[in-house]
C-alpha cells in the first residue's frame, strides 16, 4: 500500500492528496492516484503496475520509514538510483554522501555484504535500520550478526508511522542474543562520524548519532545503558526446562 507520490516534484501523503488528480512515483514514475474511502485508509494505486515498480511492493511500515528518514535531511531523496553498481537506495543524501537502507523483510549474508560493499566502493557510508518484525529477536541470522557490526539501529515503526528509531546495548554469543538493554531512543538527523571509539563491539561503525551506545560512551554514559541490560526471555524459560527435567530425573 503506497502512502505518498510526488506532485509534479514535492512529496505528497495520500492523506494529503485528492481524488481524480494525477500524481507520479517515485519508484517507477509512473502515474498514480489516490483511493481512499471510509473503510479504506487512504493510499495511491498505479494506474498501469509494472513488475519492476519497488515501492508498489513495500508495505506500510517500511515506507512510513522511508518518508520519516527523508524528511530529517534537506537534501535527502528517495529511491535514488546507482546505475554503475545496480542498486537503489531507499534514501540518500547526496550532500554528505550516506545511504539508509531500511530492512524490513529477511536478507541472505551474500546480499548484506554485497549491498554494503557497492555503496562503499562509490564512497557512500550507509546506516542501515532493521525493523523489529524481522529482526532484533532471540536468534540473529547471518545478515543481521554482520550488519551489527557496521552502522546500524532498529525501528519499530508501525503503517501509521509510530514508533522511533533506536540503539541498544547487547551481548551477542554466536547467533544467540544473550541479553539486551531496553531501547535507546536516537536522533538521526544528528549523525556526524567516528573519530575514536573504545567500545570493541563498535569498532566497524562509521557514524554515530545523539542517542546510540557511542554517544553515551563519549558522554561517560556507557554504564548506565549496561546496567539495564536484561536477560532475554527464551533465557528464562531454558532455565526452568533444564531445571524441571532435573526435578523430574531426581524424583523418579
Amino acid at each position: 500500500m503506497q502512502v505518498y507520490a510526488f506532485d509534479e516534484t514535492s512529496p505528497i501523503l495520500a492523506a494529503q492528496a485528492y481524488k481524480g488528480k494525477n500524481y507520479y512515483c517515485p519508484g517507477c514514475q509512473g502515474i498514480v492516484r489516490l483511493r481512499k474511502g471510509d473503510q479504506r485508509q487512504p493510499h495511491f494505486f498505479h494506474l498501469k503496475l509494472t513488475s519492476s515498480c519497488r515501492l508498489a511492493q513495500k508495505g506500510l511500515p517500511h515506507l512510513q520509514l522511508q518518508f520519516f528518514i527523508k524528511n530529517l535531511f534537506n537534501s535527502a531523496e528517495m529511491e535514488v538510483q546507482f546505475p554503475s553498481i545496480g542498486r537503489i537506495a531507499d534514501v540518500a543524501d547526496m550532500e554528505s554522501k550516506i545511504i539508509f537502507e531500511i530492512q524490513y523483510s529477511p536478507m541472505s549474508l551474500e546480499e548484506a555484504k554485497g549491498r554494503s560493499a557497492d555503496y562503499e566502493r562509490l564512497g557512500f557510508r550507509i546506516v542501515w535500520i532493521l525493523h523489529d518484525d524481522t529482526f532484533n529477536q532471540k536468534t540473529l541470522s547471518p545478515a543481521e550478526k554482520f550488519l551489527r557490526t557496521k552502522t546500524c539501529y532498529f525501528s519499530n515503526m508501525d503503517g501509521s508511522g509510530k514508533g522511533i528509531l533506536y540503539d541498544q546495548h547487547e551481548e551477542i554469543r554466536g547467533r544467540w542474543r544473550r541479553v539486551k538493554s531496553g531501547p535507546l531512543p536516537i536522533n538521526l538527523n544528528g549523525l556526524q562520524p567516528v573519530e575514536k571509539i573504545s567500545l570493541k563491539h563498535r569498532l566497524g561503525w562509521t557514524l554515530y548519532c545523539p542517542g546510540d551506545l557511542i554517544d553515551l560512551s563519549l558522554q561517560g554514559k556507557f554504564a548506565l545503558a549496561k546496567r539495564s541490560l536484561k536477560p532475554l526471555q527464551w533465557l528464562k524459560e531454558a532455565y526452568l526446562a533444564w531445571l524441571y527435567m532435573l526435578l523430574a530425573k531426581s524424583s523418579k
